[in-house]
């Protein structure tokens, strides 16, 4: 049987399927829910919806339409951050947290790859309007919080993001920026280096959730390529080209594994999770 072509977010093991009073579980995805269940979770207007059964938090997947080397779809970013948006759902229900993953946004700024056919970028003005768009419909449905689960490192892009985060507004837009040096130190060394654009970060994560999206005869002769991005965007490049990545990768992709990919995935589901309860209960996470 063949794989389809892209992997749509799909509810985990049991969800949606009713037990045996005839009842379903609590939705964790928002797109596969009914609005009736929505409002039973506690979505709708009016103070905690229907449910009363505690803060609520929404997380919004955040990808990009770019190219990712000869091995990987364009839709990768997409892939890890609905991937990472998931695994947060246990890991805040263990901080008593309750969270629904909202459909991804896909489009955003991605200049960094303009020149490769099927990247297609929108300005970081559009992005910043839609997350704006997006927290004030939340808002309305006794959401507590925004959480942008962002897998797309494009310097405009995180600007986009960055600037509808720091705005003060009742419901909280929060993004765990895994840029910044103490959540970047929870990931591998590869990410660290700034040169895992499609490399092994990136690649395992998608042979984990997404083998089917693998060109991996391709992946396993791509000679490894320690072009750190993060170091030449200090320098001034403005495109993968510029950067010295002419394949549109970085890293080395013929070392990804789907265990690690497994591993990293859980990762980015405490760090989203973390991130959550530093802000809205205080105090800093653990790392």
């Amino acid at each position: 049987m063949t794989e389809p072509a892209t992997k749509p977010i799909v509810s985990p093991p049991g969800e949606g399927a009713p037990g045996e009073d005839g009842t379903r579980p609590a939705p964790t995805i928002w797109s596969n829910a009914t609005w009736t269940e929505l409002a039973d979770a506690g979505v709708g207007p009016g103070p905690g919806g229907r449910a009363g059964a505690g803060p609520l938090v929404a997380l919004l997947p955040v990808g990009a339409v770019e190219a990712h080397g000869p091995h990987l779809p364009v839709c990768t970013d997409s892939v890890i951050a609905e991937a990472a948006a998931s695994a947060a759902v246990p890991a805040l229900a263990a901080h008593g947290w309750r969270a629904l993953v909202l459909p991804a946004v896909h489009y955003t700024a991605a200049p960094f790859a303009a020149g490769f056919p099927g990247t297609v970028s929108i300005s970081p003005a559009t992005l910043s309007a839609l997350l704006r768009d997006i927290a004030e419909s939340l808002e309305q449905q006794s959401i507590s919080a925004l959480v942008v689960v962002n897998s797309h490192l494009d310097p405009a892009h995180l600007a986009s993001i960055r600037a509808v985060a720091g705005e003060g507004r009742r419901m909280p837009v929060i993004h765990p920026d895994l840029t910044s040096r103490h959540l970047a130190r929870r990931l591998s060394a590869e990410f660290r280096s700034g040169a895992c654009h499609a490399g092994r970060y990136e690649t395992s994560v998608v042979m984990a959730e997404a083998p089917a999206l693998v060109r991996d005869n391709v992946r396993r002769g791509l000679p490894g390529l320690p072009v750190s991005l993060s170091d030449a965007i200090r320098r001034g490049a403005r495109s993968f080209e510029d950067a010295g990545m002419s394949n549109a990768y970085c890293g080395d992709p013929a070392d990804a594994t789907a265990r690690e990919g497994r591993e990293t995935i859980r990762t980015l589901g405490r760090i989203v999770a973390d991130a959550v309860t530093e802000r809205m209960e205080g105090g800093r996470a653990d790392d």
